[in-house]
């Protein structure tokens, strides 16, 4: 795998919570919400789009921090280098631990430490080579991030972005992508519900079977993948035979969970 970009060192900063809201506006216990953090005045904030960050956090409210990690939404901005972005999905006690948490230093604007930024699996790739971008789930905020990074620098990049979810009422991020492909005649984007459903009307079944009707040859085409071991590996596997390579591929599963492990553990 080529790398193409620095590796920033990693730094921690205290940022404040500016911004905590829904995504869908539904119950607090199922909803998805957009959380924004802001570092102090005068910082910069270093890092590549796709890269994860660690939040630590009270979640039990007894004093003892813990140490939390998700992906930064956002791409770098020169012109707001002190933004962050995070989307948090509901739908746990630990979720609602977390969020309750987040909202409570919106509230209070107490300030929360912020190390950042982790993970090899970052945009690295020359954009003029076809790209990628498979997610299932939460994984969209890295395809997010990478996107955007991408629009901003080759806008006539050509990419291909699939998102794969359990329930239809997960793609909260609809309509942002839907306006991308909309002003990038080399976007696409393919929404995927894992199971049929009576009111959906796009595709359903496994990412690696929809990515396969629509791509001839996958030779050379650089791929970001961001979801469960199960779910990165398995599409690679599958996608073998239309010609992606893994040393094409980058994912955060390389990192924490790389192929074997289980087996010789």
């Amino acid at each position: 795998m080529s790398n193409l970009a620095t590796t920033y060192p990693v730094a921690s900063y205290l940022c404040q919570v500016v911004k905590f809201a829904p995504l869908r506006n539904v119950s607090f216990d199922t909803d998805t919400f957009d959380i924004e953090l802001q570092s102090p005045a005068g910082t910069a904030l270093n890092y590549h789009a796709g890269q994860y960050l660690q939040l630590d956090l009270d979640v039990n409210g007894d004093g003892q921090l813990q140490t939390l990690s998700y992906t930064i939404a956002s791409s770098p901005d020169s012109e707001n280098p002190r933004r962050l972005q995070l989307f948090i999905q509901n739908g746990s006690a630990f979720a609602d631990k977390v969020l309750n948490c987040l909202s409570q230093h919106a509230e209070s604007q107490t300030p929360l430490n912020v190390t950042l930024a982790m993970g090899k699996a970052f945009l690295q790739t020359d954009l003029a080579l076809p790209h990628l971008l498979i997610a299932a789930g939460s994984g969209i905020s890295k395809i997010k991030s990478i996107t955007e990074e991408i629009l901003r620098r080759k806008p006539d990049a050509e990419v291909k972005i699939y998102w794969s979810n359990k329930q239809s009422e997960e793609f909260y991020l609809l309509e942002q992508f839907k306006a991308w492909t909309d002003q990038n005649a080399n976007l696409s984007f393919t929404p995927i519900l894992e199971s049929p459903d009576a009111n959906w009307i796009g595709h359903t079944g496994f990412i690696y079977e929809v990515v396969s009707e629509d791509c001839d040859a996958l030779e050379g085409t650089q791929t970001y993948l961001c979801g469960s071991p199960n779910m990165v590996y398995g599409t690679i596997d599958q996608l073998e035979a239309k010609g992606l390579k893994e040393e094409n591929c980058y994912s955060d599963v390389f990192e924490f969970a790389p192929r074997g492990q289980q087996a010789a553990s």
